[in-house]
């Protein structure tokens, strides 16, 4: 299956890989612990390697099972050698008489995402910092954070064993499983992913809140072919306390 990495570039189906340098190994760290603050480098240094517009819908399902769809524009935008890091940009037209709402996320290898809020009901942009955006996008399931898979950027990376040491399988994909701690404990506290070996790309995550219990859970869901090339159509974001799930769904179009 060719796929780029990680679930926003996979968007596109395009993904750049920087070519990583073997780091050395840090004093005091388990080879789990450096073989995951390796894998968490690799994946953040992925990117896409051209600008590109997508349409796609946000489906919500509340616990009483009603159902919302709030219809999305989402724009990648690549970086260049003199600005390094890429952004993508959300823009969200729900029906009236509610306002289209805007979220930009920057992107760097080195340092945490930025998040950038506009519309609704503000009358200026909002910067929210990494550490402040488990903020939900649009009333989805779907928090800032989320959206900007800041887990990677938390210091604490490890890679568990699979059963018997062999590599688990998801989806039929080869993995590794990741874990990730976040330092200030809430809310999440940590995340557990699952990587897919050749691409890199994340396939299903768990996120536990400050007394362990699974919070939330997501997963990527079917794939299309568009010219020859297999490409993500859904993904779902599973609140498992509060009993709700959003489904982003991707119109993925054979180009002309």
């Amino acid at each position: 299956m060719k796929c780029a990495g990680l679930w926003v570039v996979i968007v596109w189906g395009i993904g750049m890989g920087v070519g990583l340098a073997q780091n050395p190994p840090v004093s005091g760290l388990s080879r789990e612990q450096q073989q995951g603050r390796e894998l968490a480098e690799e994946m953040r240094l992925l990117q896409p390697v051209a600008n590109a517009t997508n349409q796609a819908t946000l489906e919500i399902r509340d616990a009483r099972g009603n159902r919302r769809r709030v219809p999305l524009v989402i724009e990648t935008r690549a970086g260049t050698s003199a600005a390094p890091g890429w952004s993508t940009r959300y823009l969200a037209k729900p029906p009236a008489p509610a306002v289209p709402e805007i979220l930009t996320i920057v992107h760097s290898p080195e340092r945490s995402p930025t998040y950038i809020l506009e519309g609704g009901s503000r009358t200026a942009a909002e910067v929210v910092p990494a550490g402040q955006a488990s903020v939900p996008f649009m009333g989805s399931d779907f928090w800032l954070d989320d959206l900007g898979l800041e887990f990677l950027h938390w210091p604490e990376q490890k890679i568990i064993p699979g059963p018997r040491n062999n590599p688990p399988m998801v989806k039929g994909r080869s993995c590794k499983i990741l874990e990730s701690r976040n330092p200030a404990g809430r809310p999440y506290s940590r995340v557990v992913s699952w990587v897919d070996n050749e691409f890199k790309s994340l396939i299903q995550a768990d996120a536990y809140d400050a007394s362990g219990k699974l919070l939330k859970q997501f997963s990527v869901g079917s794939f299309e072919k568009v010219d020859g090339v297999w490409m993500l159509k859904d993904m779902d974001m599973i609140d498992e306390q509060r009993e709700t799930k959003t489904r982003l769904e991707f119109q993925l179009k054979v180009a002309k």
